[in-house]
């Protein structure tokens, strides 16, 4: 905004260069009257009624922070800014944070810190400041600006590299349980290597994982100077501790029943061997020459009883899938007389006689095999079914016409005329009456049949 026009000639204006945020500090008096109501000059702490307008100018362009309307005007006062007469402090403080919060993060970058949490306080102490647009100001926005768009990334390198830095670390560790020390501290050694051909981890970090390995490297040292000063009797612990496993491990491959528990009982010995510790060079390949060698020998009758057992799987499946082939063919053909009734008992056989066909086909086969069977035996079954109720009838209609001639029989009983043709009528009736027993026997072994 332009200077205020506040119409009176009197008025008195007071300017004061500020460094702080490169302009000038304004305040201006005016409308002051005496007694009579006449305007006269203002005068600073006289109750002459004037009113006081302050604020700021930077070239040329006015800021209001505060007015205080002359009495003649009613004397309010109005602020332009939430900080009201406090603004001018408030402004000169907030710069000098905004400076200070710059010159943080141009330190944190200077010292390689990877403190995100830091930068996090930083960006957030930043944001609750307020924007005054003033010259010093943007200067302090560009310092900030270009140290931020240049540490995000860098912090992003540094997390990175902490994370590449701990996982050789972590290695680092793993050298610990080492046997041969030498052999450690080489691997040790390609790992510092590593380790700075990496980018900065954060000066703190740096000096963390470095005394890490540093202190890995002395307690290898010291591992080294203990075992070297009880080499001969660990050598020996360590040879007796070897033999015992080739022992154990000849005893198993010599008596192996159960492939699957053998091998984990020999990978469990070999685990044993690694941390039995070292018998010295010689004698070490000489009983790692004899250990493997039973090893070898087991493994390779492994090999070959699994080749032997797959090979019978194989066998067995093509046997199987032949029988499957055979019996559909006689099913198709519809024929159920003895020859292929007994053909079809004897496909049971051969197929017991085939064995195992191997877990992944051995139940598939056996259910093809019995879905074939079965539409052979269901068909024959059928027409078995078929004729027995055909014999059934046959022998009821027979029964029928049995017992109607028992019936005429014992009729005539009552009516023949003389001795000898009631003999004769007996006589027929008691063999009409052994047919009839063996019909119903004949009857009741139908009805057993026609039920299975």
């Amino acid at each position: 905004m332009n200077k205020p026009e506040l119409n009176d000639e009197f008025a008195k204006t007071k300017i004061r260069k500020y460094k702080t945020f490169g302009g000038n500090t304004v305040e201006i008096m005016y409308g002051a009257q005496d007694e009579n109501g006449k305007a006269v000059p203002p005068k600073e702490g006289v109750d002459d009624g004037h009113g006081t307008w302050s604020g700021i100018e930077i070239k040329g362009d006015y800021r209001m922070f505060a007015w205080t309307h002359s009495k003649a005007e009613g004397g309010s006062t109005e602020y332009g800014t939430e900080y009201k007469e406090n603004a001018l402090d408030v402004m000169k403080q907030q710069l000098e944070q905004k400076v200070e919060l710059a010159r943080k993060l141009e330190a944190m970058i200077q010292e390689g810190s990877s403190d995100e949490a830091a930068l996090n306080e930083i960006k957030e102490a930043w944001n609750a400041l307020t924007v005054w647009d003033v010259p010093a100001e943007k200067d302090t926005i560009k310092r900030y600006e270009k140290a931020l768009a240049s540490y995000e990334p860098k912090l992003q390198e540094i997390q990175q590299n902490i994370t590449a830095k701990s996982e050789l670390s972590a290695q680092a560790d793993q050298l610990l349980d080492a046997q041969n020390f030498r052999n450690a501290r080489n691997e040790l050694d390609k790992l510092k290597d590593s380790m700075l051909e990496l980018g900065t981890a954060g000066r703190e970090k740096d000096d963390e994982f470095f005394d890490h390995l540093r202190s890995i490297d002395h307690t290898l040292r010291e591992k080294q100077k203990e075992y070297n000063e009880h080499a001969n009797e660990t050598r020996g612990e360590a040879e007796t501790k070897k033999k015992e496993i080739i022992a154990k491990t000849k005893d198993l491959v010599e008596h192996a029943t159960n492939f699957k528990e053998t091998n984990e009982k020999i990978n469990a010995l070999f685990d044993e061997w690694k941390a039995a510790g070292n018998a010295g060079k010689d004698t070490d390949d000489a009983l790692w020459e004899e250990f493997n060698g039973l090893r070898r020998q087991f493994f390779d009758a492994r090999a070959k009883y699994f080749d032997e057992r797959n090979l019978q799987f194989r066998k067995s499946a093509e046997t199987k899938q032949k029988l499957i082939e055979e019996v559909k063919e006689i099913a198709a053909k519809k024929d159920y007389g003895r020859s292929a009734t007994q053909r079809m008992k004897q496909c049971d056989v051969e197929w017991r006689k085939a064995g195992f066909s191997g877990q992944d086909q051995n139940d598939a086969l056996w259910d093809t095999f019995t879905k074939a069977k079965e539409e052979f035996w269901s068909a024959k079954k059928q027409i078995f079914t078929n004729a027995v109720e055909a014999d059934l009838a046959k022998a009821q209609t027979e029964l029928e016409k049995i017992n109607k001639e028992i019936e005429d029989l014992e009729y005539r009983l009552t009516v023949v005329p003389n001795p000898a043709m009631e003999k004769d009528v007996e006589d027929t009736l008691y063999v009409k009456k052994d047919e009839k027993t063996d019909k119903e026997n004949e009857i009741a072994e139908l009805k057993k049949k026609a039920s299975e």
